[in-house]
């Protein structure tokens, strides 16, 4: 008997002792567990620091090569009309002298007996054509917008009213008055189809619709381009068709 409560007894002990043992085992496992999640937190925490700044980064590289795109894409256009107003400005000095050559050819003509009437000197507009290029090359959008002017309302017909009507509206969009520009395009459109300028016209009437986020419009413009005959031997039409492709 008193063997079997010792028994009782030893047991009572050993069972006592592991109950210890594993919750002291239990404490360890979870203050691991906790510690290992803790530094997995604390690296979790690290990486997403580091993505938070890759993606700022990548934010700010983002806007900045957008702005130099935009103003790259404006010093471009820049060029560009001052190009073409250089190349306009050549031009009519080779008319000038073409009509020259031919007002002294008629004057020769009519003293040897033809009565053809010599054609009108329009010497002074094309005077004021030309300083009104070097007023807009200058900046001067406002003067060079009233030369165009006064030239386009005295001509009236011909390539010399046609190309002041086209400064006109690039003078309005150069001086940010864009509104003014489309309308001054769109007159030039109406009154002139077949001008030299309509390719350009409509084009950059395309890309003010694209600016201001009216796609449609946009489309509907590269679409007249590319339907209009003379157009085709454009640098504007192979852009146009790139575009509307894509």
């Amino acid at each position: 008997m008193k063997n079997l409560v010792s028994l009782f007894f030893l047991l009572c002990l050993l069972l006592s002792s592991c109950s210890n043992i594993t919750m002291v085992r239990t404490k360890e496992i979870k203050e691991a567990s906790e510690n290992s999640a803790a530094i997995i937190n604390k690296r979790l925490d690290s990486l997403s620091l580091v993505i938070d700044s890759m993606k700022n980064e990548q934010e700010r590289m983002s806007s900045r090569l957008r702005a130099d795109f935009v103003e790259f894409n404006s010093k471009i256009s820049e060029q560009g009309n001052k190009s073409e107003a250089r190349m306009e400005e050549i031009n009519f000095r080779l008319d000038r002298i073409l009509t020259t050559v031919q007002q002294k050819s008629t004057v020769t003509r009519s003293a040897a007996g033809n009565k053809q009437a010599p054609k009108e000197d329009n010497s002074e507009m094309i005077a004021l054509y030309n300083a009104s290029r070097s007023d807009y090359l200058k900046g001067e959008y406002v003067v060079a917008y009233n030369g165009f002017k006064q030239i386009y309302e005295t001509v009236k017909t011909g390539e010399l009213a046609e190309n002041s009507l086209y400064w006109m509206g690039m003078c309005m969009l150069d001086a940010n008055r864009k509104d003014n520009a489309v309308t001054l395009f769109k007159t030039l459109l109406d009154r002139f189809p077949q001008s030299t300028k309509v390719c350009t016209v409509i084009f950059k009437l395309a890309s003010m619709a694209e600016e201001s986020g009216n796609s449609e419009e946009q489309k509907a413009y590269l679409k007249k381009l590319i339907s209009t005959e003379h157009c085709a031997p454009s640098n504007e039409f192979h852009r146009a068709a790139t575009i509307l492709s894509s």
